[in-house]
């Protein structure tokens, strides 16, 4: 399949449109400074935040489609289990921490929790391990990802693909900031959405209608219609052992701790950062997977993996063997007679679901040399110095993570996997014991920070739990993880009054910091108490439950499924709204006594 002139325009209009957009906001970029090159000069609102971060996740519509053709529907839970824990509980509990620390990193959280030299060592480290570990690992996935995904459409390989669209996406990133970035992700999110929408619509009635899709799956795959676990390769222990780690996925670099964290910290102002993550959450779980659930299902009905031809047998008739997993959406593509310009725009749709991801990556990755390494050793220059700095940080993290793209990263599905569970699973933790426990200290966090990715990747891959049933390695990791992580704090000595109450004062944490609290008490007398911020968490969790019962359910229409889905996400989402967006009369009170304490924070803005 060759592509047609209309097609080479809409995919090329597509990205010049983010390389405007992006582009457009280099003068405010320039003037900010690299604390508001970092974050948007905190002004970023919460429909941005939700959108953007929507968009950041979707680093391929491939990828999504490929997890129900290897999975089938059931497949989604090996990422629902867990996001539909995080996600309310980050919206509750650590969006509005992160905006109000007033802080550019989540390195730089760690001068503000510990005190003394080790803490300025673990800032590094920290910075280190995010930038060179798990951003490059990120980049170099999703490019990975994004090249097989389109191969078959557009014979590039990785180093025309890192080219083309990294250069512009590059570009954009370097002279915009995080606020190109942010509003550029809004129009790919416009544009991957709508090009998948149109494609499913066209695709249905060219393989014989709805109906005929489904009885043609439930011949050959009648598992593969089951929307809720257990199935063969999503059993329910571990179902459990995804959603009791996504209690802790606050912690994780890829989710609430990361880029993620980045637009908390941008925010307008503490309900803008809860506000855009609980629009984040109705977003992420469930409009952005409609189009692409039923593109999946679609794929089952002509599709068979070379792991089914090995457990079952050759494939049935009519059905065709797939070279590789990552080239069902490709391959569903050439399947279908699609009119001019269209298939440009399906690409388009994938070309902004990995530059919104890569974007994000970049800047994301360059902000921790700029802060953590950088800046501490150079106070004294100008904010056009500093942005500067951060734009050459941010090519050549770019250049340097493309290099490793196109050298790493084979096998999709143990890839897949390792991305969003096991290769940060070690550092989940961190998440509730910086905030929740006064005693946990500097050394508990340098354990984290240096075992976690290297200990996850000799488990993975070294002692191959990869080939294993998932939940072996995903119990072991955030086993060892408590282990080691209360083992050496309980070894060492706590952080200090002065730098506990120093933390205190700009965060106002939950949860056990009694004898902090009774000094600093009136710093708390506004905020949601721990039991009251517990149960919106809880009340959070059943309507993203809902949302997702919802999702799988139309495309079957189990309407039993769906009317329970709505009833759940609606009812208590309504009942969230309520609880947590409610303007609070005292919220300049609390303002006024945090200023008191001279730490700055700026809660209460407009």
């Amino acid at each position: 399949m060759y592509l047609q002139t209309a097609d080479w325009v809409v995919l090329v209009v597509s990205v010049v449109i983010a390389a405007i957009v992006g582009l457009a906001f280099s003068r405010r970029a320039a003037r900010a400074g690299a604390e508001g090159y970092f974050t948007g000069n905190r002004a970023l609102p919460w429909w941005a935040i939700g959108l953007s971060n929507t968009a950041t996740y979707q680093s391929g519509n491939g990828a999504f489609v490929m997890l129900v053709v290897v999975f089938g529907l059931a497949g989604n839970w090996l990422w629902w289990a867990s996001w539909i824990v995080w996600m309310p509980l980050v919206a509750i509990i650590w969006a509005r921490l992160w905006r109000r620390m007033q802080i550019v990193t989540t390195a730089e959280l760690l001068t503000l929790r510990y005190g003394g030299p080790p803490a300025q060592w673990a800032r590094k480290v920290y910075a280190v391990v995010c930038c060179f570990g798990f951003s490059v690992l990120l980049i170099s996935y999703i490019t990975g990802f994004f090249a097989k995904t389109i191969a078959p459409l557009l014979p590039m390989d990785e180093t025309q693909v890192l080219l083309l669209f990294g250069g512009v996406t590059i570009l954009y990133t370097m002279f915009g900031g995080l606020s190109g970035v942010v509003y550029v992700d809004v129009v790919q999110f416009a544009i991957l959405m709508l090009g998948s929408t149109v494609f499913l619509f066209l695709a249905i009635p060219q393989h014989g209608g709805w109906e005929q899709i489904l009885q043609r799956v439930q011949e050959v795959r009648p598992l593969a219609l089951q929307p809720t676990p257990p199935v063969p390769e999503v059993g329910w222990l571990l179902v459990a052992i995804l959603v009791f780690q996504g209690l802790f996925f606050a912690g994780s670099p890829t989710a609430g701790e990361g880029m993620t964290a980045q637009r908390f910290m941008g925010a307008r102002n503490e309900r803008h950062a809860l506000g855009g993550q609980l629009f984040n959450a109705f977003l992420a779980l469930t409009f952005r997977m409609l189009p692409l659930i039923g593109l999946g299902i679609i794929a089952l009905s002509l599709f068979w993996t070379k792991g089914l031809v090995e457990k079952v047998g050759p494939a049935p008739a009519g059905m065709t063997v797939l070279e590789d997993n990552a080239y069902a959406w490709a391959e569903l593509v050439k399947r279908c007679t699609l009119p001019a310009g269209l298939i440009g725009l399906l690409i388009a749709a994938e070309v902004a679901a990995y530059m919104s991801t890569l974007s994000s990556l970049v800047n994301w990755g360059s902000s921790f040399v700029v802060n953590d390494l950088w800046a501490p050793t150079h106070p004294d220059h100008d904010p056009r110095h500093q942005v500067w700095v951060a734009r050459t940080i941010t090519l050549l993290l770019g250049a340097g993570a493309a290099v490793i793209a196109i050298l790493f990263v084979d096998e999709m599905v143990e890839w897949f996997m390792f991305i969003n569970s096991a290769m940060v699973i070690f550092l989940l933790p961190l998440a509730w014991f910086r905030f929740f426990w006064w005693r946990f200290n500097v050394w508990g966090e340098l354990s984290a920070i240096i075992l976690g990715l290297p200990l996850s990747i000799i488990i993975w891959f070294g002692l191959d739990f990869a080939s294993k049933p998932m939940w072996q390695g995903l119990a072991l990791l955030l086993a060892l993880s408590f282990i080691v992580l209360l083992t050496v704090t309980l070894l060492t000595p706590p952080e200090s009054d002065e730098t506990l109450e120093r933390f205190y004062q700009r965060c106002r944490p939950p949860g056990l910091w009694a004898h902090i609290g009774q000094k600093l008490g009136h710093l708390r007398r506004n905020d949601p108490s721990t039991g009251r911020l517990l149960l919106d968490s809880a009340i959070g969790i059943v309507a993203c439950l809902g949302l997702v019962l919802m999702t799988n359910a139309i495309f079957l229409g189990a309407w039993g499924q769906v009317g329970l889905g709505a009833i759940l996400a609606l009812g208590f989402g309504g009942w969230l709204l309520q609880r947590v967006l409610a303007p609070e009369a005292s919220e300049t009170d609390s303002v006024v006594a945090i200023t008191a304490v001279g730490d700055g924070d700026t809660t209460g803005e407009a």
